[in-house]
């Protein structure tokens, strides 16, 4: 993959991690104002997970300069698949919490952010799938 791909890649795969971060950072802030621990605990789970994936975009990618190979980028799919379905596990979950509604909007970004980094890793013409 040339430096121009790594580029659309690394933004590509950054933009959807920060919609995660940002939301479940809403979805905290609202919790915690409508004095809805549950919701605020998924929230941080959300979040956590969300910062575990920017970890690893930058430990597999974001810090690698010039051109990366298949095997670097087969990698990058099987370590930040399960953290993105993890983060879709939570989203399942929520369910069960009280005030589900009232954060519909919020989750419902996240689940597409999560979605959107599933296909990016999955679709052939993608640049992740080599």
């Amino acid at each position: 993959m040339n430096a121009d791909t790594l580029r659309k890649l690394k933004h590509e795969l950054r933009t959807p991690v920060n919609h995660i971060l940002g939301y479940s950072d809403l979805l905290l802030e609202s919790a915690e104002d409508c004095d809805d621990p549950k919701t605020a605990d998924l929230a941080r789970n959300i979040h956590a997970s969300g910062q575990m994936l920017a970890r690893l975009l930058e430990k597999n990618l974001l810090s690698t300069i010039g051109e990366i190979d298949n095997g670097q980028l087969d990698v990058l799919r099987e370590s930040v698949r399960p953290v993105v379905k993890q983060i879709l596990d939570i989203l399942s979950s929520r369910s069960m919490l009280p005030a589900a509604d009232m954060h519909q909007n919020d989750l419902d970004r996240i689940r597409r952010a999560a979605d959107q980094l599933l296909i990016l890793l999955n679709t052939e013409k993608s640049p992740v799938s080599g």
